[in-house]
């Protein structure tokens, strides 16, 4: 009796899966990757937090960076920066127009549909939201008259972020280094014709 129970007990452990089964996984059949376009992609905004602190906060190419706050909200995204004491304006316009640019990079990892085709400076990220950005010196970010950068890019502007001049500021402000972003231009019937 006690070996019929032991050859059953056998037989069932061999009917429950003890064996390697090739059905759901072929030894030999190629593996591929999902390529298509998924809709409806969350973005995990902590995981575009963490890479922008990574990459602008204190890093090897923005050490002057001190935190970056921002959020997203009904095609709206705000951005406020501190900064070092020290910056200047012109700087601190160039490290903003950067963190924009960082910011659809970072929700391109998750989405693809937002890569940069270049059709535009920053990419599909700011053609899709307005973003607000703020550059603050750290010691003064309560004082609204001290901010380096206060500047919105709407989704039809091609620009770099500018400076938060006074009048003063603009009237003798050094605009050789400063140009908008320039779309590719349209192919034509004789460049399609090569």
């Amino acid at each position: 009796m006690k070996k019929i129970l032991i050859a059953a007990g056998c037989c069932a452990m061999l009917l429950s899966g003890c064996t390697e089964s090739n059905i759901v996984k072929p030894e030999n059949a190629p593996v591929v990757p999902e390529t298509g376009v998924v809709e409806g992609i969350q973005i995990d905004w902590s995981q575009v937090q963490d890479e922008l602190d990574e990459e602008f906060v204190g890093s090897e190419e923005y050490p002057y960076g001190v935190n970056i706050d921002f959020y997203v909200e009904d095609e709206n995204a705000y951005v406020m920066v501190t900064v070092q004491d020290g910056v200047t304006k012109e700087e601190a316009a160039k490290y903003a127009t950067a963190i924009i640019k960082g910011l659809n990079a970072s929700v391109a990892m998750q989405d693809f549909s937002y890569q940069d085709d270049g059709t535009s400076l920053y990419g599909k990220f700011s053609k899709e939201n307005v973003v607000w950005i703020y550059v603050m010196p750290e010691s003064t970010v309560d004082d609204e008259s001290t901010w380096l950068v206060d500047d919105a890019i709407v989704p039809a502007q091609q620009r770099e972020v500018e400076p938060n001049y006074t009048s003063a500021e603009w009237e003798t402000a050094d605009w050789s280094e400063t140009a908008a972003f320039e779309l590719p231009a349209p192919e034509t019937e004789a460049d399609s014709a090569e």
